[in-house]
């Protein structure tokens, strides 16, 4: 994961300068707001309204506390100053929200859809843990080879989350179509379910994209602060660590 401290910046391959490059501060808040609210907080609400059982919201409380408390401390701090804990926050909450919405997915099946087989659900566990693993390893692949190179990715490798999710999807279809006849429905479940496979590709982005920036902070490049918005900022008494 750490780069040759030898090898200079502007010999790194592009793939690999983009990695250990800080997020637009333009669309920060906005983004990872809409991201949280549109990939976590509607498809979770969804489920729990779906499930209605107190344990399952008490069960989901933390994550929700966690995730949203950290959003807000976020969104009041200056985004120049949280350019590395915003991607170990895109990290956190992904994994975070896969992990919670991944249970509220199996309650909403079990209770709400009725799909009581154990077989099911292991079944279904194992193939979002598959999915997630796969993620995880083409991160490390992905990274691991000479960072001077650049790399020519295939369509296979840029579409690894939609791949590693085809058995879990696939088993999936064929549980609900012989046990769900409304088509609503089975969008539903299925929509749902594609959320906690984005959640785990972020996840698996995030996480490995902080520790290498983290590995390599020789490289790492952060938003520069304009003129006018230190001026700006200045005027404020807002001060930028």
């Amino acid at each position: 994961m750490k780069i040759n401290p030898e090898t200079r910046h502007q010999d790194l391959a592009l793939y690999v300068s983009d990695h250990l490059e800080s997020l637009d501060v333009k669309d920060t808040k906005w983004s990872i707001t809409t991201m949280v609210i549109g990939m976590y907080d509607l498809p979770l609400f969804a489920c729990l309204l779906s499930i209605f059982k107190i344990e399952f919201i008490w069960f989901a409380s933390p994550f929700i506390l966690f995730i949203h408390v950290w959003l807000i401390r976020i969104l009041v701090k200056n985004v120049y100053s949280t350019q590395l804990e915003v991607i170990l926050y895109m990290g956190c909450w992904s994994l975070l929200g896969a992990i919670s919405l991944s249970v509220a997915f199996q309650g909403m099946l079990y209770y709400y859809f009725h799909i009581t087989s154990v077989v099911s659900h292991i079944i279904i566990t194992l193939t979002t843990i598959l999915s997630a693993y796969i993620l995880v390893k083409y991160q490390i692949k992905k990274y691991a080879s000479d960072p001077i190179k650049e790399r020519k990715e295939s369509n296979q490798d840029k579409y690894t989350g939609v791949l590693s999710a085809t058995p879990g999807m696939a088993y999936l279809f064929t549980v609900i179509t012989k046990r769900i006849d409304g088509l609503n429905d089975v969008l539903h479940i299925f929509s749902i379910y594609l959320f906690v496979i984005f959640c785990a590709y972020f996840a698996a982005k995030f996480l490995h994209r902080y520790f290498f920036m983290k590995a390599n902070m020789k490289y790492v490049r952060y938003q520069p602060i304009t003129a006018k918005e230190r001026k700006k900022i200045k005027k404020q008494g807002v001060e930028i660590k």
